[in-house]
């Protein structure tokens, strides 16, 4: 019998590599792409469902809230990506527990994003920022939440703590130039690269050992000693 384990966001890169049989297959699910894109969406509204079942009643303002998680995640993702990559997106297990009354639910996803959300993406788009540069026009995720905010009420600042906002400067944004089109990472340098010494001696060696054939015939007794003093010159600088 076959196992199958299903994995999404970057923990299936590092999981791929360890040793497994062959009866078991990976599937990388990306939080972009269906099954995972639309499985927020599908599992409140089961749950909605359920509890207006339960209560014989429905709540538009409720079925408004519902509706909006799967946006304002999907609106993080994008954000996310932007700024980082794929690999650091949010999977909807946080969205989960959102619960089924309009005022837990607005308390809850308070708490959920000033305690959950926003630290996570402060480190997340700070790495982004170290490996890719700035790719994309900073704005501020919050003003979108406000802006499509699904709550009527607006409780009062004793009541009920403001969204923390995720301002440029809480991860150094202006600091980070954007990259040059085309530019390539340039890879790592061996020590003998660093080495201005190590590299003229080396070149002088290139430039002896590829000599034309007329001049090596004629100067082979010069060229022998010199490459001599050469070799003798990187060994003692090694």
């Amino acid at each position: 019998m076959e196992t199958a384990l299903c994995l999404a966001r970057g923990l299936a890169a590092d999981l791929t590599r360890a040793p497994y049989s062959d009866q078991e297959r990976w599937v990388l699910c990306a939080n972009h792409l269906e099954p995972v894109k639309g499985f927020l969406g599908r599992f409140l509204r089961r749950k909605l469902i359920e509890t207006e079942i339960g209560s014989r009643s429905r709540n538009l303002e409720l079925v408004k809230v519902i509706d909006w998680m799967p946006r304002v995640w999907h609106h993080l993702n994008r954000f996310l990506e932007a700024h980082s990559s794929s690999d650091v997106t949010i999977g909807p297990r946080l969205f989960l527990s959102c619960p089924m009354d309009v005022g837990g639910s607005r308390v809850w996803f308070t708490d959920l994003w000033n305690y959950s959300i926003i630290p996570y993406m402060l480190e997340a788009i700070r790495e982004g920022l170290q490996l890719y540069g700035r790719r994309a026009a900073w704005e501020d995720p919050a003003h979108w939440v406000i802006d499509t905010y699904p709550w009527s009420a607006t409780p009062t600042p004793a009541d009920w703590p403001p969204l923390l906002q995720l301002r440029p400067e809480d991860v150094g944004f202006d600091g980070y130039s954007a990259p040059r089109e085309g530019a390539r990472k340039e890879p790592p340098q061996s020590d003998s690269d660093a080495d201005p010494l190590m590299n003229m001696l080396m070149r002088l060696k290139e430039a002896a050992t590829s000599s034309s054939p007329h001049s090596y015939d004629s100067d082979s007794n010069s060229n022998s000693h010199q490459d001599d003093l050469l070799d003798s010159s990187l060994e003692s600088t090694l």
